[in-house]
């Protein structure tokens, strides 16, 4: 498995839990272990500890009391397709974890925006006005 940076994990860190996968399929659902879970221990990874912080902070919700980050997989029939999907939907979490979010700068609106938003304001003025009933000139 890799993670961002390069960095691979060594194969002794996964651990891999099979299980029967639910749903419909006759026979071959009932007795086929085909269901995958990966399970990785943060541990074991190779991050830096501002990195351990930032994947316990942000995957909080998919970490286990023993400190174990835990995924799985049962889309297809076939466990090796699942284990594939699994290690990869694993890197993809990690990878996002880790991820630095650029912070916006707020700016101010250009003199083209304000132009623009004026020459709106001035359409929909002049719009409303044209509707408007001349009371000046009614005869009762």
């Amino acid at each position: 498995m890799r993670l961002p940076g390069g960095r691979i994990v060594p194969e002794a860190a996964l651990t891999w839990r099979t299980s029967t996968s639910g749903g419909p399929g006759g026979q071959h659902a009932n007795r086929t272990a085909s269901r995958v879970e990966l399970i990785v221990r943060i541990a074991d990874l190779p991050l830096e500890p501002r990195e351990v912080a930032l994947v316990y902070e942000r995957l909080a919700n998919r970490v286990t009391g023993a400190g174990e980050l835990v995924t799985g997989c049962s889309d297809t029939r076939d466990q090796h397709r699942n284990k594939r999907i699994a290690e990869r939907r694993m890197e993809q979490l990690i990878a996002e974890a880790l991820r630095t979010h650029r912070h916006r700068i707020p700016t101010r609106p250009g003199t083209g925006a304000k132009l623009r938003r004026r020459e709106t304001k001035q359409h929909t003025a002049n719009r409303k006005r044209s509707r408007r009933r001349d009371w000046s000139s009614d005869d009762e």
